[in-house]
């Protein structure tokens, strides 16, 4: 009988089949990767729309105040309920308690009346009683790629997204 020695390792046929496979895997996921950033900006800003939708029929209906911050450094919405002290807390609802901005999208800029163009650091847009107190442009986008632009309008309380940057909406 012969001892052969246990074969120790990969034949070449089958590391060439691994590499055609890997390669097919690569060709075939790469193009995806730019739609797949285009459609997390999209939903980003539909999420983010229908947050502030949300944010002013909850603050209406409940006669709460509530607080939107925007962080333009940490790409982070958090929205606070004011309590009656003052005191900002982390409301119960888990539908609030979310970011809706997606992984590698970009708050590029906001604007109000009272603020200003911010394009960096933090803004806090108030929520009374009554709503959204002041309007509210808000620009979400792809670093160097395509925008998406969201105008917030105190008492009809619409949102509105718009594909692009736009610096006024009509």
């Amino acid at each position: 009988m012969l001892n052969r020695p246990a074969r120790a390792g990969f034949t070449l046929l089958e590391l060439v089949v691994v590499l055609v496979i890997v390669s097919v895997v690569v060709a075939l996921v790469l193009p995806r990767l730019p739609a797949m950033q285009e459609a997390n900006l999209r939903t980003s800003a539909r999420q983010t729309a229908a947050l502030l939708r949300y944010l002013d029929e909850r603050s209406v209906a409940t006669k709460k105040n509530y607080r939107l911050r925007i962080d333009l450094d940490d790409q982070r919405l958090t929205v606070l309920r004011r309590s009656a002290s003052g005191d900002d807390l982390t409301p119960a609802d888990p539908y609030l308690q979310r970011n809706p901005i997606h992984e590698g999208i970009v708050i590029s800029d906001l604007t109000t009346p009272t603020l200003g163009k911010l394009t960096s650091g933090q803004a806090t847009i108030s929520y009374g009683p009554g709503g959204l107190t002041e309007p509210l442009l808000l620009h979400l986008g792809l670093p160097g790629g395509n925008s998406y632009t969201l105008q917030a309008l105190p008492v009809s309380a619409t949102v509105r997204v718009v594909a692009g940057y736009r610096e006024k909406l009509p």
